[in-house]
């Protein structure tokens, strides 16, 4: 096969270093990768988009990271969290952010696991920031006993803890 430079270019090293990144983080954050998409431009460019996506799902809240990234360029990462969709059928709230790194996937991928924490802590604030604004809703909340246990026998943890005795 002669390779004369002609039509589309592919960085299948930086593609690998994406796919890479994703994954590791979808396996830090403990959940299946989700999809990745390469785009390819209309000239004799390499690729110039590459979109990975991970949802993180529990606790009625729907989490989506957006990794998005060019070939040598900053990594873009856009969070968006939404509470109270399907299971509650109230109206949904959600919370966006975007994030860009001033390093490319290669410079990042390193410090996948570094970064799979900062986006939990990401996660954790957009989830307690996605709530505001419906406090009414959740004071005139009516939730049965049943209810709450089922919820955590799927969810796999106690949402509501007893209340602890005091010792005298």
């Amino acid at each position: 096969m002669n390779f004369d430079g002609t039509g589309k270019t592919i960085d299948l090293q930086g593609v690998a270093s994406f796919a890479a990144l994703v994954d590791v983080l979808s396996q830090e954050l403990g959940v299946p990768a989700g999809k990745m998409l390469g785009q390819l431009p209309n000239g004799p460019d390499t690729f110039n988009q590459l979109l990975g996506e991970i949802d993180i799902n529990s606790h009625g809240f729907a989490r989506k990271l957006t990794l998005t990234c060019a070939p040598g360029a900053n990594l873009h990462l856009r969070f968006s969290t939404t509470w109270g969709g399907e299971r509650s059928h109230t109206m949904t709230s959600g919370v966006n952010s975007e994030f860009v790194l001033s390093a490319s996937v290669e410079q990042v991928m390193p410090q996948a696991r570094a970064l799979a924490r900062h986006i939990e802590d990401i996660f954790a604030v957009q989830d307690r920031m996605v709530t505001l604004g419906h406090s009414d809703k959740l004071g005139a909340a009516a939730v049965s006993v049943a209810q709450i246990e089922a919820f955590e026998r799927q969810e796999g943890s106690a949402v509501v803890s007893a209340p602890q005795r005091q010792r005298d």
